[in-house]
């Protein structure tokens, strides 16, 4: 049987000429806003946007999706991450290294600025326990800690060699533990109350592929919003897995619940059900999944972009509503 897909079922488009997309997030205060992290020329050359986007029924054309206002950025902006503690300031991080904060009733220039990184930062994330700290991830290989009350960062977590990282995430039941993903196949997990001079992840998670036992770079990894336990991973090869911390290391450790036909490059947890995941990749599609199934197929398709989908978030308000962007300079809403 097929997996039921949106390609004939509607959903909300915008289309932003010239710029394609690498993320977006929802605000965690207004239920019908998100951002889009942008760049020109698919992010190799050229500026970046931050576009803030209205869900709006009255929008004009009939999209149902209104552009409110755009910030322009010297280089391209890979992520973004809503402020948890001011609904109208969110942060975007650059590929030059530089990270930019907007206040998004303002025009113009950012309001406040850091600079640390000495190359491409690929994962930006506010922390939403300890709500004064975010965090970004570097193409230089570390991860750093933010406060938005200081000029520099608070601690620097290096990797164990020089890699691409491609994502790191606060948990959500704990606040000082972090995890972080990147090309050499491992996923870290770190515990920040080991201070500023912390050298080394308290866990580190190899993923391997299961037939022929060779390391799989690891483009995102996730926390499950209701199991402090589970972890989900995309990867290189296309599949998501999902990890179990209480065993990690050991056989059965990891499973397979979805596999994309090229590179998985984005999973996010459904954050309204415990089995739910929803991830995006290089074949242009995004897969919802159910990790309670027995084999992995995917539940819905969504199969109507005609890029690379770089760019997936749940409503942090509407369940069941899924947001997804691409380098086709499009983003698409709709229901699984």
């Amino acid at each position: 049987m097929n997996p039921p897909s949106s390609s004939s079922a509607p959903y909300l488009r915008l289309n932003t000429p010239r710029f394609s997309h690498n993320n977006l997030s929802f605000s965690p205060y207004l239920e019908n806003r998100f951002a889009l992290a942008s760049g020109s020329n698919f992010g190799l050359v050229g500026n970046g946007r931050v576009h803030i986007v209205d869900i709006d029924p009255n929008a004009p054309g009939g999209s149902g999706l209104r552009l409110v206002r755009y910030f322009e950025t010297r280089d391209c902006v890979f992520d973004v991450a809503w402020n948890e503690q001011h609904e109208n300031h969110i942060v975007a991080g650059c590929g030059n290294g530089a990270i930019k904060m907007f206040d998004v009733t303002l025009e113009g220039l950012p309001i406040q600025s850091w600079h640390e990184h000495s190359s491409e930062i690929m994962s930006i994330e506010w922390n939403n326990l300890n709500k004064d700290q975010f965090i970004t991830s570097s193409w230089d290989s570390t991860v750093k800690i933010w406060s938005s009350n200081r000029a520099t960062s608070l601690i620097t977590l290096p990797s164990s060699k020089p890699q691409q990282l491609y994502n790191a995430t606060f948990s959500p039941h704990t606040p000082n533990i972090v995890m972080s993903c990147g090309a050499n196949g491992f996923i870290d997990i770190w515990d920040l109350r080991m201070g500023p001079g912390v050298k080394s992840p308290t866990l580190s998670i190899s993923n391997s592929s299961s037939g022929s036992g060779q390391m799989e770079e690891v483009l995102y990894c996730d926390w499950n919003k209701y199991d402090s336990s589970l972890i989900a991973s995309a990867s290189k090869d296309g599949t998501i897995k999902v990890h179990d911390l209480r065993s990690a290391g050991r056989p059965g450790s990891a499973r397979v619940v979805g596999r994309h036909d090229l590179a998985a490059r984005k999973v996010f947890w459904d954050p309204h059900r415990r089995e739910g995941l929803a991830s995006s990749g290089y074949d242009m599609t995004c897969r919802v999944w159910n990790i309670n199934q027995s084999t992995p197929s995917p539940i819905h398709v969504h199969s109507n972009h005609t890029e690379f989908v770089m760019a997936l978030g749940w409503s942090l308000f509407d369940p069941g509503l899924l947001a997804s962007a691409a380098w086709d300079e499009e983003v698409h809403l709709y229901r699984v």
